[in-house]
């Protein structure tokens, strides 16, 4: 999980932008380049969340909320 952390912090740093504030150049698709680079920052922090669910996600607690017996579980009565 450390590089997770490291990751975190990189991006932290990298969406200040400040390189980009006075720069209105126009980039890819005709959009400025400050734009064209929050598009991918946002893609990158939602495939960190990503990865940081699938590795994260408590299985165990998981599996024990799927756990049931026969005594716990309910009958559906729809005949109402």
């Amino acid at each position: 999980m450390k590089i997770f952390w490291v990751i975190f912090l990189a991006l932290l740093v990298l969406h200040q932008d400040f390189w980009n504030w006075s720069n209105e150049d126009v980039f890819a698709w005709g959009m400025p380049i400050g734009l064209f680079y929050h598009a991918f920052f946002s893609i990158a922090c939602a495939c960190l969340g990503v990865w940081a669910v699938l590795r994260a996600w408590p299985k165990d607690w998981e599996n024990y909320a799927e756990q049931t017996t026969d005594e716990e579980e309910i009958p559906l009565n729809l005949d109402r």
